[in-house]
């Protein structure tokens, strides 16, 4: 999940994702520790290698939260670990994992599954120090969308119109994740038309980059017509929901169908299968959606299990 849901503060166990019967721990081996290396892609800031060269034990999952935590800039990343059939984790106590690499340092850490799931939190260096790329190939089309071509690096875009050269809107520039923004409703009459971009960083210690303008789009009565007839009814809307007998999706106005991703769309987190329709009424790795396919926060799922304010899983 492209998201930044914190879950530093509680370590999730996984015993609904693995409805494995209950093992005595006697009939297993122990595994005396858990030695961990991790690295980051160089070709990517948002991929995080976490390996392990004991056969008793593999890594399920990695999740990476590069903006930290609500009372720590520093990056972390929550590691879900499987024993094998034979074997069982001792402990969660800090001198029970070693870890290299990325300045990594053991938070804390939980069982689950007859000791046979571990999950723990590390603390990473801070990542994604300096400053982003400029974005670049900004592009109008000819309704009043701007678009341009992905930064690496970059969390978010902030995003802002300009009119003969002065701003059209007071307001705080607006962001996004995706690099393409309806700046149609703000249109609203003749003039020649800018928008500007900047790229924000993944990580808190990254600078942005500096403001990038775009050529000029330039409305006469004509223009102003046409854009008006074919602008969507809400600023800022980045793609419309549609429906077909399978089931519903979501399009961007890039022509994007997001497949097996999370979304952020309008405050809510919504996840799509590989054939790009909403999935609901099940967990997704450890986050639950309705029926409306929302991601469910603070409260108890169909099947009794609490998930705290960012949508995480939380055993009480």
């Amino acid at each position: 999940m492209n998201k930044s849901k914190q879950i530093f503060s509680v370590l999730l166990a996984a015993t609904f994702l693995s409805p494995l019967a209950p093992v005595t721990s006697f009939a297993r081996e122990k595994i005396t520790q858990v030695s961990l290396s991790f690295s980051m892609d160089p070709d990517s800031w948002e991929n995080l290698n976490v390996d392990c060269e004991d056969e008793s034990y593999f890594v399920r999952t990695v999740n990476l939260f590069p903006d930290g935590s609500a009372t720590s800039s520093f990056p972390y990343a929550v590691i879900v670990l499987d024993a094998e059939d034979d074997y069982y984790f001792t402990s969660i106590k800090p001198k029970y994992f070693e870890l290299e690499g990325e300045g990594a340092v053991f938070q804390e850490a939980a069982r689950s599954n007859s000791n046979s799931t571990m999950t723990l939190s590390v603390r990473l260096k801070n990542l994604g120090e300096g400053e982003l790329e400029e974005p670049t190939s900004l592009v109008w089309t000819d309704t009043g969308i701007a678009t341009w071509d992905e930064v690496l690096g970059a969390g978010n875009y902030s995003v802002r119109i300009r009119r003969d050269g002065e701003a059209v809107s007071s307001s705080s520039s607006p962001t996004t994740k995706v690099t393409v923004y309806n700046l149609s409703t703000k249109i609203t009459k003749p003039g020649n038309y800018t928008f500007q971009v900047k790229a924000n960083g993944l990580y808190k210690k990254t600078k942005s980059s500096d403001w990038v303008t775009s050529p000029i789009l330039a409305v006469d009565e004509a223009k102003l017509a046409y854009i008006r007839e074919h602008a969507s009814q809400d600023t800022g809307i980045q793609g419309q929901w549609h429906s077909d007998s399978a089931g519903t999706w979501y399009q961007y106005t890039t022509g994007e169908i997001p497949t097996n991703d999370w979304r952020e769309i309008e405050d809510n987190w919504y996840y799509f299968d590989g054939s790009g329709y909403m999935v609901k009424n099940q967990w997704v790795d450890r986050y639950y959606v309705g029926n409306d396919g929302k991601m469910l926060k603070e409260t108890t799922t169909p099947d009794g299990h609490y998930v705290d304010e960012n949508g995480a899983w939380a055993p009480k």
